[in-house]
């Protein structure tokens, strides 16, 4: 019988923080511990950058996933979703529900046990206002262009990330990738308030079933997080990889 080394208490959420420098010393031992379909993507890569982005990120994730279901990392059975999302299979997954996403040099992993959860983060790359502004027409719903274009231009960079953080994972935790339209569903913008979810016409019961939090990220980043039917207020509990996973996690 498996047995893990760390363990989520009731009402907690568990997120993992990566930066990509600190594991490269590390990529030929996480590298053995992928798949052979994972070093197979890896190797369809024409990037050097982002074939060891993707060898970090996925040994990594293994390693975390054998520290909570006690299999070993090698030996985790990963499927995929209708639209790529990745989840343990039944006999391997004790529960635990899981989302990563990676930018620029840095990663996220969320885990829970009590709900679906998606986590984005974005490096915030510099561009003028006005290009902000004809991306957000081009993707975000009419409510959440209309309260970027209210806002001052020194504060339009911050609301479209604080917004696409949000929506990506509001759609992650659906594990619906692009087949739901990024101006189909409407979160607030408000970069200094927490998030909410403003409107979703495509599914109107999620409105009271998704919520969304703002996660703490290394500067020049944001990050967001979307736990779908979590009862009561959930404690995130934040990891810097590599810190040591133990039974008191």
């Amino acid at each position: 019988m498996a047995t893990s080394s760390a363990t989520i208490q009731a009402g907690e959420v568990h997120v993992w923080s990566l930066s990509f420098s600190d594991a490269e010393s590390d990529i030929a031992n996480l590298k053995q511990l992928l798949s052979d379909d994972e070093q197979t993507r890896a190797v369809r890569f024409i990037s050097d950058c982002d074939r060891i982005r993707f060898t970090i990120a996925r040994g990594v994730l293994r390693q975390l996933l054998s520290a909570y279901t006690g299999h070993p990392a090698r030996s985790i059975q990963l499927i995929y979703g209708r639209h790529g999302r990745p989840a343990l299979t039944a006999s391997q997954a004790h529960d635990i529900n899981f989302n990563l996403s990676h930018s620029g040099e840095h990663a996220l992993f969320a885990l829970s046990r009590e709900c679906d959860v998606g986590v984005d983060i974005e490096r915030i790359r510099p561009y003028s206002p006005a290009y902000r502004l004809r991306l957000a027409k081009r993707f975000f719903s009419e409510l959440e262009c209309s309260a970027i274009q209210g806002l001052t231009a020194s504060r339009v960079e911050q609301a479209f990330f604080a917004c696409w953080t949000r929506k990506e994972a509001y759609i992650k935790v659906h594990g619906r990738g692009l087949s739901l339209p990024l101006s189909q569903f409407s979160v607030s913008v408000n970069p200094m308030s927490a998030p909410q979810l403003l409107a979703t016409p495509w599914c109107p019961s999620d409105l009271k079933l998704t919520r969304l939090w703002d996660l703490a990220a290394p500067r020049g980043y944001r990050a967001a997080i979307a736990l779908k039917t979590f009862a009561g207020e959930p404690e995130f509990r934040l990891f810097d990889w590599p810190a040591k996973i133990s039974p008191g996690l």
